[in-house]
């Protein structure tokens, strides 16, 4: 065979073979819908987290990333490195910053450098806050302990365990849309309150209280002033209002020969109160 035959034929050979190589297979990147996940035209609220879910195949994947824009305008960008692996599915949790339409974008990355990508729309607004205009009632809990100190006599200690105590919550709007304002009746005493409102939580301020305290010293009654301060938060679901918190206090006694001081520790104060 001439020399210029066999180069011939060496050149076809070489682009059949070049000609028969196999092309890189492009990514691929699908967003998983429904259950935990976000799905398309979501409605979801500031300041919270959710979960997206993401399958990515192709020839070693190397990275997926998700980042969120709106109007164009990049918020931030969170990323999973992956080792080369030919499949993968995981998620990403991600906390919504700016109300609005929002677009997340999920890409995923080979190791030729090859890319894919797959979007959704959400929108974002502010968490309305719950309703808690109206009046709620029913039993709390107070669980604690009361030390008594008396000239001449040895300290008394008494637990307090699960006693119920008849609550009305009456509470109305506040001058802003974060307020509520009302009155809270612990048994037969009425005192004013006011709260945080943040989600489905109603934060109060602290509340004050004075209520006489009877008490048994053997053969008599004493009922001594106590000063108690509450630190309650309430959570509404749906037209029940949980109680949760703590209250402190102390008073005086003057009886007679007996002098001293009562002070009172509720370490838990709790109860589901039913909107009338």
């Amino acid at each position: 065979m001439k020399r210029s035959t066999l180069f011939l034929a060496c050149c076809i050979g070489l682009m059949l073979f070049a000609s028969c190589k196999k092309d890189p297979v492009k990514p691929t990147i699908t967003l998983l819908q429904g259950g935990d996940y976000l799905t398309e035209n979501a409605q979801v609220y500031l300041n919270e987290s959710y979960t997206i879910g993401f399958t990515a195949t192709g020839e070693k994947l190397t990275s997926v990333e998700a980042t969120l824009t709106q109007n164009g305008t990049f918020l931030y960008t969170t990323a999973l490195t992956i080792d080369e692996q030919p499949t993968y599915t995981d998620t990403f949790s991600i906390h919504m910053e700016a109300t609005g339409t929002v677009t997340i974008t999920c890409k995923v990355t080979d190791a030729a450098g090859q890319t894919a990508s797959a979007s959704m729309n959400v929108y974002c607004e502010e968490k309305p806050n719950a309703k808690f205009v109206g009046s709620f009632a029913g039993n709390a809990l107070a669980t604690g302990t009361m030390d008594v100190n008396l000239v001449g006599m040895e300290p008394i200690h008494q637990e307090i365990t699960d006693r119920e105590v008849p609550v009305i919550i009456e509470l109305h709007e506040g001058l802003t849309v974060n307020e509520v304002v009302g009155t809270c009746t612990f048994e037969d005493r009425v005192i004013d309150c006011k709260g945080t409102v943040e989600g489905d939580v109603v934060t109060f301020e602290a509340i004050n209280d004075v209520m006489l305290f009877p008490y048994d010293l053997g053969g008599f009654t004493v009922s001594p002033e106590l000063h108690l301060t509450y630190n309650i938060k309430g959570v509404l679901n749906g037209d029940k209002l949980t109680l949760d918190g703590t209250g402190t206090g102390n008073g005086d006694i003057n009886l007679f020969i007996y002098n001293g001081t009562v002070d009172v520790d509720i370490t838990a104060v709790g109860g589901e109160l039913d909107r009338q």
